[in-house]
C-alpha cells in the first residue's frame, strides 16, 4: 500500500511543483512581446556600466549605446574610460560622465576620542 501512494506521489509531484511560480523570473512587463522595434522601456540617459579592461581598451554603456576610448557619442570623442567616469571632449569642451554621480567621495574628518566612563553595578564610576 505504501509504494501505490508513494508512486502516486512522485508521479503528481512534477505537475504540482510546475503550477508554482519561479521567483527568479523577470516580472510580466519584462517578458512581453516585441513592440515591432520600439523599446520596451525608455533607456536611462547616462551612463549604465563600465568595463575597464587591463589589457585592451576599456569601454562603457552611456544611453544604451557601446562606447570605448577613441570612439565618438555624438559629436564628442571619448578620451578616457576609468572604473568611476567616462570624460568626452568635442567643440562644446570637456564633460565628464559619472557612473554614480549624486555621490562624492570625502575626507574623514578625525575628532577627539572621550574617554568612556563606565559604571560597576554598585553605583561607583570608573575611568
Amino acid at each position: 500500500m505504501r509504494m501505490i501512494w508513494l508512486s502516486a506521489l512522485l508521479f503528481l509531484a512534477p505537475s504540482a511543483l510546475a503550477q508554482l511560480s519561479d521567483p527568479t523570473r523577470p516580472p510580466a512587463q519584462m517578458m512581453a512581446p516585441d513592440t515591432g522595434g520600439v523599446a520596451a522601456g525608455p533607456v536611462e540617459a547616462g551612463m549604465q556600466t563600465v568595463i575597464v579592461r587591463r589589457r585592451g581598451k576599456s569601454g562603457a554603456v552611456i544611453n544604451g549605446q557601446y562606447v570605448e576610448v577613441g570612439s565618438k557619442l555624438g559629436d564628442k570623442r571619448v578620451t578616457r574610460i576609468s572604473e568611476s567616469e567616462v570624460v568626452l571632449n568635442g567643440a562644446g569642451g570637456r564633460e565628464v560622465i559619472r557612473l554614480i554621480p549624486s555621490i562624492e567621495k570625502t575626507p574623514v574628518v578625525k575628532t577627539a576620542v572621550q574617554p568612556v566612563v563606565r559604571q560597576r553595578t554598585t553605583g561607583i564610576s570608573e575611568r
